[in-house]
């Protein structure tokens, strides 16, 4: 019998994402066989010899992989549906999103002929389609996406009974459907081409690099750099976090995969267990701001401000940086203050072992080629496929004998197979931001919530930033990020733009807040899950994962007010910001954690902490009392006496 499993979770882990059920017997081959035609397709589409199809086909063919799929995979209600088999409803859902999408691809010509226009059964078969797409949502993301898509319908189909100057002139349902299923203005618009284009790749590719054993040799690499250092479990989990997140586009995935390692790892050596968890979920949150592979709304961000995605990653480079290097000074400082053990040398690899060419080449060769694809000027679709041939090729060569070279035949499969279901969660997910995005084009309700937050604001750009984090976080709370940075991209991005933002800024900043709310209680998906690997409180984790990831609330501010942080402006504007910025990020995880040389009273940790916002912020005599501060505080740490221990 062939099974497809989930993947395995520790017991009492509950996340933001579905679980797929267990199939077994022919379905199991069946939906096997789909998910890898499923990854084939968006490689041979990401192929320079091969292209993608026409707009509407592509993503036709990309949403109808995903939605039959979906039914096939995931249950209506966990626990209640059939675990082993699709019901009847999923199996009539599969079919009927199949119809939906044969359609548009068989009347694509007198789609692109007629705009606008729409016969009764492209409106039933719309009506179908866009209801399936809101199932699939409800069941891989959850209720809170598919409740607010079904309001945006609403609000488009009852404008004219909405009250004050949110109403509108409203829509006919057959103008609904022409936008929503008939168009690339909703369900097949400009954000599930970027789903169908250049996030299926990724996820492919990420997943290529985790089943030939780069899961493994990320965590072995980030002992061998950290393991030695104070605080080395928790510097390792920083370090493989941001490695993994390289290829990861979901912070929960990040925390399942490095911290069934990582946390016990930390709590063998005294670290509590909330501290260990809060680690975990602040180092794997930032992993989707980590070029050259960011998360899904990277590639998103990049195709709506029309720019390569390389230019998106470069920019992205600095803050990723200072977001870390906030991190992981915290856990230094705090290792220091609460004197925690070192990881023993029997626990750490040799470097021999994690360089070894079998182990390495599989994995930096392919990063290192997209990196230099990339830089090149690919397509970011090209670069990507010939790093995935490259790994399957350099994946098989290794092979030391028949037994081994059919084994990794096997890897590839599983691979591929993990692949085309990783894009399942992405399409779907997207198909529902596209009927949010669709009918808020089509009402114009976008440009009155941005005057709204403008009029908010008074004019001041600070304090629309500070609405706009407030709006990026409360998304963030119920949705997955790529979904509420599509979200407010799409309302809180143009009204910073209009107070003078740079584009690239806007995005970045509505881009970071969405990720950082994986960590914001009371709503923290990636803090859930690691409280549940670490057995701790979630509250309190929580809390502790904010104080350590506090950089990350930083520093979008810092990059808004001084654009040299995303490499715009002369070389010694950026030098110099960088620098400042990266002193004042250390400085205020120092004042935070309470410790700097060592022990900080509350005077010395007020004076800290206003050093880095004076570094922080840009100009030349805010850096200057911010380094004069700083060397206070640190003249009065070398001379206190070191208290006796007890």
């Amino acid at each position: 019998m062939v099974d497809i499993e989930p993947a395995s979770l520790p017991e009492g882990v509950k996340t933001d994402e579905a679980e797929a059920r267990t199939l077994g017997g022919g379905i199991a081959a069946a939906a096997r066989l789909l998910a890898i035609a499923f990854a084939l397709f968006h490689i041979l589409t990401a192929a320079p010899f091969f292209g993608s199809y026409p707009d509407l086909i592509q993503r036709s063919i990309h949403l109808g992989f995903a939605l039959v799929l979906c039914f096939l995979l995931y249950p209506a209600w966990p626990g209640r549906s059939p675990g082993r088999r699709p019901s009847l409803f999923d199996w009539a859902f599969a079919a009927v999103s199949l119809v939906g999408f044969v359609y548009v691809i068989v009347h694509y010509n007198w789609i692109m002929e007629n705009p606008a226009e729409s016969t009764r059964t492209a409106v039933l078969l719309g009506t179908a389609v866009m209801l399936l797409a809101l199932e699939a949502a409800r069941r891989t993301i959850g209720l809170t996406f598919a409740i607010l898509a079904a309001l945006a319908i609403a609000y488009a189909f009852f404008g004219p009974w909405v009250p004050g100057t949110w109403s509108h002139r409203g829509f006919s349902w057959a103008s609904i459907q022409e936008t929503l299923y008939l168009s690339t203005q909703g369900i097949l618009g400009q954000v599930t081409g970027i789903s169908a284009t250049l996030v299926a790749i990724f996820l492919v590719f990420g997943a290529v690099l985790q089943h030939t054993g780069g899961g493994e040799t990320f965590v072995d690499l980030a002992k061998l750099i950290a393991g030695r250092s104070y605080g080395g479990p928790a510097k390792v989990s920083v370090f493989s976090s941001a490695f993994f997140g390289t290829i990861s586009g979901s912070a929960v995935a990040n925390v399942v995969v490095d911290g069934i390692f990582n946390i016990p790892l930390m709590k063998r050596l005294r670290y509590k267990p909330e501290f260990a968890a809060a680690v975990e979920a602040t180092a794997s949150t930032g992993g989707q701001i980590m070029p050259p592979v960011m998360g899904a709304g990277a590639f998103i961000m990049a195709e709506l401000l029309q720019i390569q995605y390389i230019q998106v990653a470069i920019a992205a480079a600095l803050p990723a940086v200072l977001y870390y290097l906030g991190c992981g000074a915290a856990i230094h400082f705090e290792a220091r203050r609460l004197t925690l053990e070192l990881i023993p040398t029997s626990l750490l690899p040799r470097a021999r072992d994690v360089f070894a060419w079998r182990r390495s080449v599989p994995l930096f060769v392919p990063v290192i080629l997209l990196s230099y694809f990339l830089l090149s000027g690919y397509t970011a679709g090209t670069s990507t496929f010939w790093s995935i041939i490259a790994s399957f090729v350099i994946y098989l060569a290794s092979a030391t004998s028949r037994d081994d070279f059919r084994a990794r035949c096997w890897g590839i499969v599983r691979a591929l197979e993990a692949g085309g279901r990783s894009i399942v969660l992405v399409a779907t997910l997207i198909a529902a931001a596209g009927i949010v995005i669709g009918m808020i084009n089509l009402t114009g309700v976008g440009i009155k919530l941005s005057e709204f937050i403008i009029g908010a604001s008074g004019q001041s750009l600070l304090a629309a930033l500070f609405f706009a984090m407030l709006v990026c976080i409360i998304l963030g709370m119920g949705l997955p990020t790529t979904a509420a940075y599509v979200l407010a991209a799409s309302v809180v991005a143009p009204a910073l733009i209009r107070l003078g933002t740079l584009p690239l800024a806007a995005h970045l900043f509505v881009f970071y807040f969405a990720i950082i709310s994986a960590i914001t209680p009371p709503v923290c998906a990636a803090v859930y899950v690691a409280a549940a690997i670490a057995r701790a409180n979630w509250l309190k984790t929580g809390l502790i994962a904010t104080r350590l990831g506090l950089a990350g609330f930083i520093v979008p501010y810092m990059f808004v007010f001084a654009p040299a942080l995303l490499w715009e402006g002369p070389m010694l504007d950026i030098v110099l910001a960088t620098f400042t910025a990266c002193l004042g990020v250390v400085i205020l995880s120092a004042g935070t954690m309470g410790f700097l040389l060592r022990p900080t009273n509350w005077a010395e940790r007020v004076l800290l902490i206003v050093a880095a916002l004076l570094l922080i912020k840009p100009g030349l005599y805010t850096d200057l009392i911010g380094l004069g501060l700083f060397a206070g505080v640190l003249v009065a740490q070398r001379l206190r006496p070191v208290p006796a221990l007890a």
